[in-house]
């Protein structure tokens, strides 16, 4: 595995894939061999570039596509160099951003995925009660229903659907819910207030979740966003006729994966 070998390089050639992408993908079915995990590091500039006999330009520029596609961390300086990095769901909400703008979606379709899919969440984490996940979404609620200001109130219920989807178990329904409802705040212009019935939804949704009740939550989830959709319904801009624009989706703040409770109560 001392370089590319001449098919790889005919794979390359014949495909329209550069020597960065194809080094890429066995720079990563190498770090799964090695069993590497997020804050691994890389081997050093040198040694990767005879490992994959490749150019300094071409390992650059392999770099810089799994850092865009949060693969891996890159930084400068002492102790600095290309560390294993753990994706999240900016990577996903960016990429599906842009592949929308292009179809025309607005934030209505948004709403209609999430309101197929939060209800089946709330069912798989009534129905897995994990007593860790549960006790990160009863604080995200608490800090939630105690804030008045609406940025925060914004970042609360970002972080509580986060957690929501995090409660079922399943990294895809993880990565595409939250996703989904990343690329929603860039696009929703309404202040979260607390009038519009969705804190009480919520608690309810953890009541059903908390006893294990799948049918309920399902159905709490459904009325969480309904309340939403309503808000933004009333809204003077009609923000749910807004399209998907990947700059305004890309603009938001990266999430922080949060799974000590001790660290956000």
């Amino acid at each position: 595995m001392a370089g590319l070998s001449s098919v790889e390089n005919q794979t390359a050639a014949t495909s329209g894939s550069s020597i960065p992408r194809v080094t890429a993908r066995r720079m990563m079915r190498e770090a799964v061999a090695r069993r590497l995990v997020p804050g691994d590091r890389l081997a050093s500039e040198p040694t990767l570039m005879r490992y994959f006999d490749v150019s300094r330009g071409s390992l650059r520029e392999t770099l810089r596509v799994l850092s865009y596609l949060g693969a891996i961390d890159v930084r400068t300086g002492p102790g600095g160099g290309a560390r294993i990095a753990r994706p999240g769901p900016r990577v996903v909400g960016s990429a599906l951003a842009i592949a929308l703008q292009f179809r025309g979606t607005t934030l209505r379709g948004l709403l209609e995925a999430r309101a197929v899919l939060e209800p089946i969440a709330a069912r798989m984490a009534a129905q897995r009660r994990d007593a860790t996940d549960f006790a990160m979404l009863h604080a995200c609620h608490a800090r939630l229903t105690a804030s008045t200001e609406p940025a925060r109130r914004q970042r609360e219920r970002l972080e509580f659907h986060r957690l929501l989807a995090t409660a079922t178990g399943n990294d895809v329904l993880e990565l595409v819910l939250t996703a989904l409802a990343w690329m929603g705040a860039a696009l929703d212009q309404t202040e979260p207030g607390q009038g519009d019935g969705s804190d009480e939804a919520r608690g309810s949704l953890l009541a059903a979740i908390g006893s294990g009740d799948a049918a309920s939550a399902s159905e709490y989830a459904t009325t969480v966003l309904t309340a939403t959709t309503d808000r933004l319904r009333s809204g003077a801009a009609r923000p749910l006729d807004q399209r998907v624009l990947w700059p305004d989706v890309d603009e938001l703040p990266d999430l922080q994966e949060r799974r000590d409770v001790t660290t956000w109560t």
